[in-house]
């Protein structure tokens, strides 16, 4: 809150003629434009005699039941470059804001003037964002059942941005910054209250919220996580983590803490041990898995007599390339042999490095994983491809399927069919998960 030069003791006393004259509470609202209704009347921003007495008024406002000197609000009002008669002139606005907030009652409304000073009484005023600030106390003192009620019922006065989309001088800016921080604090203590009382997607989504104002915000990656692995959304709760490791990185160069690393731990056995492709289907040749009369090796182990399967990873972006290397680097019967972001340097590493599988994006910087593929396989013949992509065409499909691609999976699918997929492809065939051939049916291209 701003600094304020409070006036203590018995200098704050207000005049027994102003605290004997009954007055009309007023309702304001600052979460959101300012709005201040008086009865059956309303007055907004403009109502109130001019940008001076209005910003007067919202300066006591976010001190309410607390003095503000005079020269403070000049301090905040010219901001350092006071006129002479600064004093005069202070006192003509908070005059003329009194005939606007509370006319006919003199100084005997809810603006008052204490020795040195005025303040909102706290009496005669009902505050959103003073009732934001209780709701939020209170709740930090609750446990998570009642902590989540005060939570929501505040989070609900604060949808708006402190003193809307007025244009605002510095001191109210740093206002505005300081509560949202709290709105955000808000929302992460919400999400973390619904996890603890096993509702997974309250907690979600106040998760997403918090982050959605601060990706930062390490204990809102935390719930969303968790919420998402214990909704049983495992591949989703996976993208979450690399999402936030990835900001994590890239603005803070930190890694996500131990909770994280665990959960991430969990998530990768968890994904390995389900969602096994055997709803992909052959463009030619024979099913790898899934159909009549073939047996199903057994997930996360090597074929029989089959050696570890080394991978090589070819994205579009670092983040791509390194989700994938370290899910492979984790994986029985897969060692993750190099990774590339582009076609020069993925066909380079594959000439040099002879993996047994590759998998790409269809998507690169400098063309398509064919492209790729077409130069990968004139070497290296044998070598299984698993393509990624979220859209493909007809003649794509003919040609990898011509080229010898291996497969061609979701980008956006679970990470376990990836790795299933690699672990017992073999060229000669090529499976396409029906989501693609989905997407072709509905004319997508």
């Amino acid at each position: 809150m701003l600094e304020v030069d409070v006036v203590s003791g018995p200098h704050t006393a207000v005049s027994a003629s102003e605290a004997s004259v009954p007055s009309a509470k007023l309702d304001v609202n600052i979460l959101g434009p300012l709005t201040i209704r008086r009865g059956t009347l309303t007055l907004g921003a403009h109502d109130l005699g001019g940008p001076k007495p209005r910003q007067i008024l919202e300066i006591l406002l976010l001190h309410l039941g607390a003095p503000v000197s005079k020269g403070r609000l000049i301090d905040l009002l010219w901001e350092g470059h006071a006129p002479v008669l600064a004093h005069p002139t202070l006192e003509s606005h908070v005059s003329v804001l009194r005939r606007h907030l509370q006319p006919g009652s003199g100084r005997a409304g809810p603006l008052k003037t204490v020795t040195g000073g005025y303040l909102m009484d706290r009496a005669l005023v009902d505050l959103d964002l003073d009732r934001f600030d209780v709701l939020f106390r209170l709740a930090a003192q609750a446990e998570p059942r009642r902590a989540l009620s005060f939570l929501t019922e505040a989070l609900a006065l604060a949808s708006a941005p402190l003193l809307g989309g007025e244009l605002l001088p510095a001191w109210a800016e740093e206002e505005r910054t300081l509560h949202a921080a709290r709105v955000v604090e808000a929302k992460v203590q919400a999400a973390q209250a619904a996890c603890a009382l096993g509702e997974s997607e309250t907690a979600i989504l106040w998760a997403t919220a918090a982050l959605e104002d601060d990706t930062l915000a390490e204990r809102a990656w935390t719930v969303l996580v968790l919420g998402l692995e214990r909704s049983g959304q495992l591949t989703a709760a996976l993208r979450a983590f690399d999402r936030c490791r990835h900001v994590m990185d890239q603005e803070m160069g930190c890694t996500p803490g131990p909770i994280l690393q665990a959960a991430h731990a969990r998530l990768l056995q968890g994904t390995a041990a389900t969602d096994e492709p055997e709803s992909a289907f052959e463009i030619a040749g024979t099913p790898v898995a899934g159909g009549a009369g073939h047996a199903r090796p057994e997930p996360g182990r090597p074929e029989p007599g089959e050696s570890e399967r080394t991978v090589l990873t070819i994205g579009h972006s670092a983040l791509f390339v390194e989700q994938l290397s370290d899910a492979l680097e984790r994986e029985p019967g897969l060692h993750g042999a190099g990774a590339a972001t582009s076609i020069e340097s993925g066909v380079a590493m594959a000439r040099s490095l002879k993996p047994d599988a590759v998998i790409m994006a269809y998507r690169l910087p400098d063309g398509t994983g064919l492209d790729a593929a077409r130069q990968i396989l004139q070497a290296l013949p044998e070598t299984r491809i698993v393509m990624l992509t979220t859209e493909c065409t007809p003649a794509a499909l003919c040609e990898a399927a011509a080229l010898g691609v291996c497969a061609f999976l979701p980008k956006d699918g679970h990470l376990a069919l990836v790795l299933e997929t690699l672990r017992h492809a073999k060229t000669g065939n090529m499976l396409v998960h029906p989501s693609i051939v989905a997407r072709l049916g509905q004319g997508n291209s």
